[in-house]
């Protein structure tokens, strides 16, 4: 859950990372209820080894592993020259409904694999943070197995500490001893990094709507969620509660040359599926 000040008219200068890390449309019918949520067949290829065609159409690729050893799993769709990611549950078992969102979309994808466009590779990442959504469905589930929040842990704008008027504080969270301290936004940000991805989504719940990264957003960021939101009934602009944001993924990406959009689910229990078709299709359609 993103609860902040606004996310326009600020000025950050951004401090390199790459050196330290080594035709949908909405008449598509979905996968029955019993399986929305149901992830592709377990599959666990070797972390390292190139990754393999799965039976049902995606690759299926473990980009890293999570403080406790689980995996973290990347789906690949399409082949094309633009690589694009939607990333869901950096915030575990507290926003449980993302994954399931993530998941379902992975199905829909690997039953109608070209409904991705030619000219795109997208990645989904169902799971950012796989401990804490084993954890629990509730408050603990938030952060990872070290008590952190991996949505503060990223090099950009990061802090120790953070104003917490208007944030999320219902249990003690840190944001990490330094940025990137933890494997999981390691892997992701190496991930994001080596794969060149050029959009993204971070899926969050609830209810405060789409926002752009950054600080200010980049023209590509504001142009994406604006292209979103058109097809989405979430709030933009996103409402705004006080709370500081520091260290997060969004802003991090879009400071990289990155479009990137949180977007935040209306509830902390629907994974909103058929909207969400619409903004997937959207997202791939999305020209900067």
């Amino acid at each position: 859950m993103r609860v902040s000040v606004s996310r326009w008219g600020k000025s950050l200068v951004l401090t390199a990372v790459l050196g330290f890390l080594a035709a949908a449309v909405p008449a598509i019918a979905l996968a029955s209820p019993a399986t929305i949520g149901a992830s592709v067949p377990n599959r666990r290829p070797i972390m390292g080894a190139t990754p393999t065609p799965a039976p049902s159409g995606p690759t299926l690729e473990i980009i890293g592993t999570s403080v406790q050893g689980r995996p973290i799993e990347v789906y690949r769709f399409g082949s094309g020259p633009e690589a694009r990611l939607v990333a869901a549950d950096i915030h575990g078992g507290y926003e449980w409904n993302t994954q399931e969102l993530a998941s379902a979309l992975i199905q829909l994808l690997s039953d109608h694999p070209a409904l991705v466009p030619a000219n795109i590779t997208l990645y989904i990442l169902p799971t950012i943070n796989p401990d804490g959504l084993a954890t629990s469905h509730g408050y603990p589930g938030r952060a990872n197995a070290r008590g952190v929040d991996l949505n503060r842990n990223f090099p950009f704008h990061w802090k120790s500490s953070w104003r917490t008027t208007g944030c999320w504080d219902y249990l003690p969270i840190t944001a990490g001893t330094h940025a990137l301290s933890e494997p999981e936004s390691q892997a992701v940000a190496r991930f994001v990094l080596s794969r060149h991805i050029r959009a993204m989504i971070s899926y969050h719940s609830a209810g405060l709507g789409i926002f752009a990264g950054g600080y200010p957003p980049s023209h590509n960021s504001m142009s994406l969620a604006t292209k979103v939101a058109s097809v989405a009934p979430y709030p933009f602009p996103p409402r705004q509660t006080g709370c500081e944001y520091t260290g997060e993924m969004v802003d991090w990406a879009n400071a990289n040359g990155i479009a990137a959009i949180d977007v935040e689910l209306a509830t902390h229990y629907d994974p909103d599926i058929d909207i969400n078709r619409r903004v997937l299709y959207a997202f791939m359609t999305w020209q900067p």
